[in-house]
């Protein structure tokens, strides 16, 4: 019995979507991910760089070399997490 209260109705009816083939279209979000697990499925070398470390032993010119460089390292690497910081203000929620 159909919502008309007749058991056989006369009526054509045609299907809004019938004629439509579904294709899949790729989730973009999916499909980048996929491409990171591939990017990141390859065994990377991790290369460990020795920092030179100040030591008693040495002179003062060759300290203050040494503590030079680590503080231009240092400097590098917080201008780097601010730049990035800059765009995570703009995620967050206020």
């Amino acid at each position: 019995m159909n919502v008309s209260g007749f058991e056989k109705s006369e009526q054509n009816v045609v299907s809004l979507f019938g004629g439509i083939q579904e294709e899949m279209i790729p989730d973009p979000l999916e499909t980048m991910l996929r491409e990171t697990d591939s990017l990141l499925a390859h065994d990377k070398k991790v290369i460990k760089v020795k920092t030179p470390v100040v030591s008693d032993s040495q002179f003062p010119d060759q300290s203050m070399f040494v503590l030079d460089q680590q503080l231009g390292h240092l400097k590098e690497s917080v201008a780097r997490i601010k730049y990035y910081m800059l765009d995570l203000d703009d995620l967050l929620p206020k």
